[in-house]
């Protein structure tokens, strides 16, 4: 079946559509009844059972950066012009003649149902203009955004690159290699999406020859798949010889809607002891064609259901019947099944959207807090301090509660992927941030709460927007019930959080040394010093218990308690650190400035481990290299290195300035000073 679809692959195009008087108008696609149907359709990719919301999501944020889109010829709001409906010949837009902006369950409906126009939205986000000019086509800027339509003359020149540059280890590949590679794999995905339904529009091509004597016109493959499968089992030669089977086979291919096998469309729930996989129009009729059986009626069932949909156009009223009755069947034996239950809960989370409004929340909030230093211990400050309280709490709750529901939509713990880590780690150090505030009352902790709180989910943000992937992922059973993994993985990163918080407590102590606010041997010097130290008593804690608990966890799963791996010995560094500061500091060897570099190092050690490790390639741990997360790195590394430059030039000076002598004034006598 590979070898088929690879053939199949360099020859995909997507067939004819119906004719321009039976196009179905685009606001049927926008339509609120239609878009939450087919929202809530359960499908199963990538082993996991999830809202055909979520698929759309991110697809269309994989191809632009961005879930919705705007059809205008520039791919934005602001300048471009609305872009115009082949059928009609008029402009699309809403009342008012402004732009139509669609969410990415109404592009995917438009580019399934009307890829007319599909094709001519500026889609594919393109960051090198170079690699548009390798393929032999015109550039507009450095950065834009490019159509299928714009695209698809040099389809075999981008094919052949792809080909070429896949060769090259993805380290070693230039820019413009590694943005043709990106840009074709959308651009076939792309191409498979839009020739969803060929399957059903065009079974066998316009005009097929030579097809088995019987098949009943039109050719529908509910009736016909069995028949044309046994044509092409019995043909004697390879499928590609015979005139009709190309088109049916790109019609299958389609069907499948990504010809990663992970990244199928499976729509089709089995009966409950048929397995765990659900079959898919595509994977149905390979299926067919690759085994030596009929296909079951039950499959061929599925298969007149999903084709009544897309045969209901144009008629508005008989297609949101079909669209339903679809969607109906699926739930119904998903639910016999088991299946399904939280498909509700996911799209009101992708609707919440709890990680977003979060990261605003939180800068809102540093802004509030901000603004308790204008003016200290005014009736001012006490409202801006309580409303940094009311925002802060407020966009932690939301981090948490965000959090949770991927652990309820999942049934696992919270932490299995990077990204994740940094949703953990950033509501973590939030809710720290505020307990250390309900304790001190001294501002500090509404400040750290602020700046962890904003700059974990502006970092999470950006990180689900480069990998452009589903942040929900399937584990495997034995590690959904493990308990290791629901004791050792949270404590391991709550031993993070504890230390960031310590390493940004360090990184505030000399920002106010530098800016004059905090003096040597200050109450405000001290204070800080306390909480720091507080922090790295509890990330030593915790780290260590989280790595005890993973020996456990690895002599259990791989028959030995400690193997030297990168990432334990990123945690067993992060234990010894944290040790050194604390044996330094009683015993005497570094006092409040050499503490708070100590604890720079700390943050450095606790990144490396968090991130760093994972770029090696190696270990049993390693989540996967992520492209581009190196120059942050070292700019994080170069930022604390020019503040731990700071504090030994401050340890430096307060050694050379001299501690005012007290003289002591004896009752009676008359001071001899001055």
């Amino acid at each position: 079946m590979k070898t088929l679809r690879l053939a199949l692959f360099s020859l995909f195009a997507t067939t004819g559509l119906m004719p321009a008087a039976e196009l179905p108008p685009l606001d049927l696609f926008r339509d609120k009844e239609v878009v939450e149907t087919f929202a809530s359709i359960p499908v199963q990719e990538s082993g996991r059972i999830k809202p055909l919301e979520n698929v759309a999501s991110y697809r269309l944020l994989r191809f632009r950066a961005r879930r919705s889109i705007w059809l205008t010829d520039n791919g934005e709001m602001d300048g471009g012009k609305p872009l115009v409906d082949p059928a009609t010949q008029k402009p699309i837009t809403k009342e008012g003649g402004k732009p139509v902006k669609l969410s990415a369950t109404e592009w995917l409906l438009m580019s399934w149902f009307r890829p007319d126009i599909a094709k001519t939205v500026p889609l594919f986000k393109v960051d090198n203009s170079s690699a548009i000019e390798e393929l032999g086509l015109k550039a507009k800027a450095k950065r834009d955004q490019y159509s299928f339509t714009e695209i698809e003359p040099a389809r075999q020149t981008l094919m052949e690159k792809m080909a070429e540059y896949r060769e090259i280890p993805a380290k070693k590949q230039t820019p413009e290699q590694r943005m043709i590679v990106q840009l074709a794999a959308n651009f076939l995905d792309y191409e498979m999406i839009t020739g969803h339904f060929d399957f059903i529009r065009s079974p066998v091509g316009a005009k097929p020859e030579g097809l088995p004597a019987g098949i009943e016109q039109p050719i529908r493959l509910s009736k016909s798949l069995n028949a044309l499968a046994n044509a092409v089992r019995t043909s004697g030669g390879p499928p590609m010889q015979i005139p009709w089977f190309r088109e049916f086979g790109k019609g299958a291919l389609g069907a499948m809607m990504s010809g990663n096998a992970e990244q199928q469309l499976r729509v089709f729930p089995p009966t409950p002891k048929a397995g765990d996989v659900w079959q898919g129009p595509g994977e149905t009729i390979f299926g067919a064609i690759n085994g030596d059986k009929e296909v079951p009626a039950e499959q061929l069932a599925w298969l007149a259901l999903y084709e009544e949909v897309y045969l209901a156009l144009p008629d508005a009223v008989k297609f949101k019947a079909a669209s339903k009755a679809l969607l109906s069947k699926i739930q119904e034996a998903a639910k016999q099944r088991g299946e399904a239950q939280s498909i509700s809960l996911e799209r009101h989370s992708m609707k919440a959207d709890y990680f977003f409004y979060s990261q605003w929340i939180f800068l809102v909030g540093f802004i509030a807090v901000a603004l308790t230093w204008i003016s200290p211990g005014s009736r001012f400050d006490k409202i801006a301090k309580f409303s940094a309280w009311l925002l802060l709490g407020t966009a932690t709750a939301l981090s948490v509660v965000g959090v949770v529901i991927r652990c309820i939509i999942m049934q696992r713990p919270p932490i299995t992927t990077l990204y994740e880590t940094i949703l953990f780690i950033g509501a973590s150090v939030a809710l720290f941030g505020l307990i250390a505030e309900w304790i001190t009352k001294r501002g500090l902790g509404l400040l750290v709460a602020a700046v962890g709180g904003t700059a974990c989910m502006f970092l999470a943000i950006q990180f689900e927007a480069s990998e452009a992937t589903d942040t929900l992922q399937q584990l495997q059973a034995v590690l959904i019930t493990n308990f290791w993994l629901s004791t050792h993985v949270p404590l391991i990163n709550l031993g993070y959080a504890a230390c960031m918080v310590a390493a940004l407590i360090s990184m505030i102590y000399f920002v106010q040394r530098l800016l004059g606010k905090v003096g040597p041997k200050s109450d405000e010097g001290r204070f800080l010093t306390r909480v720091a130290y507080g922090f790295i008593a509890a990330g030593l804690f915790l780290s260590l218990v989280g790595t005890v608990l993973g020996g456990i966890w690895a002599n259990y799963s791989w028959g030995r308690f400690w193997g030297w791996d990168p990432k334990e010995n990123g945690a067993l560094m992060i234990v010894l650190m944290c040790l050194v500061i604390l044996h330094a500091r009683l015993g005497g060897y570094i006092r409040e400035i050499g503490l708070h570099c100590c604890n720079l190092i700390l943050g450095c050690i606790v990144i490396f481990s968090w991130f760093g490790v994972n770029q090696l390639g190696v270990g049993l741990h390693a989540y996967g290299f992520t492209d581009g997360i190196w120059p942050k790195i070292y700019g994080y590394w170069l930022s604390q290195g020019a503040l731990l430059v700071y504090g030994m030039f401050l340890a430096w000076s307060d050694r050379r300035t001299p501690t005012p002598e007290v003289v002591p004034v004896v009752k009676g006598a008359e001071s001899t000073v001055g």
